[in-house]
């Protein structure tokens, strides 16, 4: 179904309901799986401790991952690479929060394909979301769809969507374009009864 919103109400190249949908999905998807492992370390055993690391990796990081393209893809056609670069970094600095907690991997041990190396594994992460959250605000600003840095509340929207017009006062204040309103028409004033029987 095409989307009825118009760009004024929703920025997004996805519906809010389609949004709501994703966003609902990978949240309920991150509670199922720390249950799952929850599970896993009560039942206990011999390889417990390695499948409860693999599932709250997995938890906490795909939903991410997935959470970053689509977003990016809300916000552009190539926001993709915003979220896929951004995912790689989140999943490769996870690797190394996970293997501070459970002690799997140890420096200079292979991870298929790789060698597994903390410092430069962390260094990766971080670069990653840094420049996948750069590509996020240069698609959000080729693409008039507010982007704030600190939350709406008291952050600074740099995206390009200002106040203008009548408003042009608050210009500077980083406000998101409101949709425009409607003025009702006047109804027709009724001739008095006197006058229509003429």
């Amino acid at each position: 179904m095409p989307n009825r919103e118009s760009s004024t109400t929703n920025p997004y190249r996805m519906s809010r309901r389609r949004i709501t949908t994703w966003t609902g999905a990978l949240i309920a998807s991150v509670v199922l799986l720390v249950v799952v492992a929850i599970v896993l370390a009560a039942i206990g055993g011999d390889s417990a401790e390695s499948w409860v690391a693999i599932v709250l990796f997995v938890a906490f990081g795909v939903p991410v991952a997935a959470a970053a393209v689509l977003g990016g893809l809300a916000i552009a056609s190539w926001g993709w690479v915003a979220g896929t670069v951004f995912g790689v970094g989140w999943l490769t600095l996870l690797v190394v929060v996970v293997n501070n907690g459970f002690h799997l991997l140890f420096d200079g041990q292979a991870v298929w394909p790789v060698i597994y190396d903390e410092a430069i594994w962390q260094a990766s992460g971080v670069g990653g979301l840094v420049v996948g959250g750069v590509l996020f605000f240069v698609a959000g600003w080729q693409g008039d769809v507010p982007m704030w840095i600190g939350g709406p509340a008291g952050g600074i929207d740099v995206s390009r969507r200002r106040l203008t017009g009548r408003e042009g006062d608050s210009a500077g204040s980083g406000a998101v374009v409101p949709p425009p309103k409607r003025k009702p028409r006047p109804k027709p004033k009724r001739r008095p009864k006197q006058q229509r029987r003429r």
